[in-house]
């Protein structure tokens, strides 16, 4: 079976090295966690690998990012949520928690896209005087049939 090379995915590499320097080799130059950060923002495809052993670090590089945002901002996983996912990390049920994690997490950023979404639609209409222009008719229409039949008249 033939790959399409075009259906590949480019995998950024990103190299760290012992002194903790971060380098990335499609850059050809040394980035920090604030700049791998933005590569998760803008959805880039990357892998950080140890430049000697040339194991996977991505996951624990990530990690770091995450645990130095928890120690700046308004933390997001409260102990009580550290302290369960310690617990259930020693279970036999870890794959299940994983996956579970993973749909959860994508099923809140469909719903916060769509969200955002009917939101701009929205902004988009009360910033259209027509809409606003239909909409004050319809109201007043609908207070004059509302009047008319408490008064009597039409």
């Amino acid at each position: 079976m033939a790959v399409n090379t075009w259906l590949k995915i480019k995998m950024r590499i990103i190299k760290k090295y012992p002194n903790r320097r971060l380098y990335d080799t499609s850059l050809g130059e040394y980035i920090t966690l604030d700049d791998v950060k933005e590569l998760v923002f803008a959805q880039e495809n990357f892998q950080v690998i140890d430049a000697r052993s040339k194991k996977d670090l991505t996951q624990q590089t990530l990690l770091q990012i995450i645990l130095e945002q928890e120690a700046t901002n308004t933390p997001t996983f409260t102990t009580a949520l550290l302290q369960d996912f310690i617990r259930l990390s020693n279970e036999k049920s870890q794959s299940l928690l994983t996956q579970y994690l993973e749909h959860s997490m994508k099923i809140f950023n469909e719903q916060r896209t769509m969200f955002q979404n009917q939101v701009e639609n929205y902004q988009r209409l009360l910033s259209d005087p027509t809409f606003i222009n239909q909409t004050m008719e319809l109201q007043m229409k609908w207070w004059k049939d509302w009047l008319s039949k408490f008064s009597g008249k039409k």
